[in-house]
């Protein structure tokens, strides 16, 4: 449970507005402690972080107080999506770059706009679009297999170059740890992760795509991370994709680990066989608003 003063801190929201929303438009409920303070919950952090971003975008508190957290991020994605199809022609102009195999044109493009963008916006808005088209492309077969591969070859250079910069060396700060099970070959999401949390200042071990469950479950021994984030892109995902995830979420070695799990696979895993051990990452800026919360709460 979160006091007050951890909510101000994580959604940057004043007191006084906390007590107003309560109080005009029960957006929240907490709940109280003995001796009369509130205390929120997980959810309600969630919900006020979101409440904080969308009514600073220009939504109006009384109209969205109401909805629950899964309606505010679908108003979320429909606000941003606007903004990013006016503002971000960019994943086309290297789109049109891979077509004539210029690599050395979408690379330019690619840390031209590195220094441009914030990070969330960087991966969210340019990155990953261009991503998502690069494979439908190739699944279209209007793309080849060698364009996708230069592609996503450009995108990890880029990408862990930054990671390695980034990232907070100390052995006192949080760490991530970063992968897929067996038969699940979409590393894109984790990788944008991966660069989402060094931003944050968390010790990032990226160990890639397709790894089998008793591997996953050795670097976590090893490496002790706090929170293992695990992509699942195949919808449904392959049976043996499963198999080995339930060895990595059952494994002991996970058990003082916090495990996140996103993507489109992950939704439908979640919905038919999901483990109390796990949470659901819904899109990336679930992800970062999560990761920064994480990390506040650890310093506090």
């Amino acid at each position: 449970m979160y006091s007050i003063k951890a909510i101000t801190l994580l959604t940057g929201l004043p007191a006084e507005t906390l007590r107003a929303w309560e109080r005009r438009y029960a957006s929240i409920t907490p709940a109280r402690s003995d001796n009369g303070r509130r205390l929120y919950s997980q959810q309600d952090m969630e919900k006020l972080t979101l409440l904080a971003q969308l009514t600073r975008n220009g939504h109006t508190i009384s109209k969205i107080a109401g909805l629950n957290c899964e309606a505010l991020r679908d108003l979320q994605r429909q606000t941003q999506a606007p903004h990013k199809d006016s503002a971000h022609p960019l994943p086309d102009r290297i789109i049109e770059a891979l077509l004539d195999y210029r690599i050395d044109r979408c690379e330019q493009l690619l840390k031209r706009a590195l220094v441009a963008s914030e990070p969330l916006e960087y991966a969210r808005d340019i990155l990953l679009p261009a991503l998502k088209k690069v494979g439908e492309l190739w699944h279209q077969e209007k793309l080849s297999i060698a364009q996708e591969h230069m592609f996503t070859c450009c995108v990890n250079r880029i990408v862990l170059s930054m990671v390695n910069n980034l990232q907070n060396a100390s052995a006192n700060s949080p760490a991530m740890l970063f992968a897929t099970p067996s038969d699940e070959p979409h590393e894109c999401g984790i990788l944008l992760s991966c660069l989402l949390a060094a931003v944050q200042q968390y010790r990032c071990f990226f160990l890639g795509a397709n790894l089998p469950g008793k591997d996953i479950v050795e670097a976590i021994h090893h490496l002790q991370p706090d929170i293992i984030v695990i992509g699942l892109v195949k919808t449904p995902p392959e049976p043996t994709t499963i198999e080995q995830l339930q060895i990595v979420v059952a494994a002991k070695e996970a058990a003082a680990s916090t495990v996140w799990i996103g993507g489109d696979g992950a939704r439908y895993w979640h919905q038919h066989s999901a483990s109390p051990n796990c949470e659901l990452i819904t899109d990336i800026d679930h992800f970062y608003n999560k990761a920064q919360q994480w990390m506040l709460l650890d310093k506090a």
